[in-house]
């Protein structure tokens, strides 16, 4: 899928936020968490201390349903390790299993779902099971385990039993290996540079600026996150390269500094994610210097069948029970980003781009 059928959505504000508040909580599958802030220690120290975790079970669904559904403490995030987007599913925090299935194995699964509404994609349909047993009925129960067993069965001259990544959330994960599972910690990978040039963010709208100036500038200023993401030459302050062959310019205003990046990547519970977004805010509420700000760049885990979770309207950012998930694609190279630059103060502004692609029913 290509940027150019991405879509984008700003917004903005100043802190607290709700809105920041229930963005985790909605977006439950994280493969990456990129942060790119001035060089601060104080920051910096507080960020590799988070220490997050997920775990790695090798079995069929059939016995991985039955272990989430037994689970103690619920709320199992899971998804397949692999790229097979053909034929896929995960658990949300809901309790749901989704399946994502193309059109010869939904026919031989003999369970009752929804096709896809998008076009030009391959014709793929989506069905819902509940994870807690005493939801359904025993009928209905034991004919989704019989489709579940089948599809497996169909796995064992091929793909073989599914890697899974999980996690639980009010569990706390020991790292180690066990006969039935293996627990990761994430280790942060961290780059320092230094002497480039650095801006510094006015985020909320200028007065007398008009709507597409502050669109511009603001892409200017996710474009130099993106930059720094990628170490880019250009920011460097030493740069001399051959204006008929590239030219930028940084966001004005902007000064000569040091950026630290930080990277956690493969599969990120979102309850790390908030404690990272707090961590954030909480140096920003102390910062003294007035050029400080935090840009966090979040990827979605492009192979699962559920991007977001509708939440309530609850202030707490419960789920919401009787929507579902918006339909989307599961494609390794789908869009699902989303970047959020944050500023300094109790009462700091941010602005928060979130993009996806074309087959993804999230803003219809």
């Amino acid at each position: 899928m290509t940027m150019a059928h991405s879509r984008v959505m700003l917004t903005n504000g100043t802190l607290p936020s709700a809105h920041l508040n229930r963005l985790c909580a909605a977006h439950p599958f994280t493969q990456q968490l990129d942060i790119v802030f001035p060089a601060s220690d104080e920051l910096e120290k507080a960020l590799t201390s988070l220490k997050p975790t997920y775990c790695k079970r090798r079995c069929t669904l059939v016995e991985f349903l039955d272990f989430a559904s037994k689970s103690p403490g619920g709320n199992i995030t899971a998804m397949p390790s692999t790229s097979e987007c053909v034929d896929t599913w995960c658990i949300d925090p809901r309790g749901v299993l989704t399946l994502c299935v193309s059109k010869s194995l939904y026919e031989q699964l003999g369970l009752i779902g929804k096709k896809l509404p998008f076009k030009g994609c391959p014709e793929q349909y989506v069905i819902r099971i509940p994870v807690r047993q005493e939801i359904e009925s025993v009928a209905v129960r034991a004919k989704q385990k019989a489709a579940l067993k089948l599809w497996d069965e169909l796995r064992e001259n091929g793909s073989g039993k599914w890697e899974v990544f999980y996690c639980q959330a009010d569990i706390m994960m020991q790292p180690g290996t066990s006969e039935s599972h293996e627990t990761v910690i994430v280790q942060p990978h961290i780059c320092r540079s230094t002497d480039i040039h650095v801006p510094v963010p006015a985020m909320a709208p200028l007065p007398e600026e008009s709507t597409e100036d502050w669109d511009e500038r603001i892409g200017e200023l996710f474009e130099w996150v993106g930059m720094a993401c990628l170490g880019a030459q250009r920011l460097k302050a030493n740069d001399r390269v051959n204006p008929y062959v590239a030219v930028y310019e940084v966001p004005a205003p902007s000064y000569i500094g040091d950026v630290t990046q930080i990277t956690w990547a493969t599969f990120l519970h979102q309850s790390f994610i908030k404690e990272a977004l707090d961590t954030v805010i909480s140096h920003l509420a102390s910062a003294t210097d007035n050029r400080a700000f935090v840009a966090m760049t979040r990827h979605g885990c492009c192979t699962s069948p559920v991007g977001a979770i509708p939440l309530s309207l609850a202030p707490d950012a419960s789920f919401d029970a009787v929507r579902d998930p918006p339909l989307r694609v599961p494609e390794i190279n789908a869009e699902d980003t989303s970047c959020l630059i944050l500023g300094p103060g109790h009462n700091g502004n941010f602005v928060l781009a979130e993009s996806i692609g074309r087959w993804d029913a999230r803003w219809g």
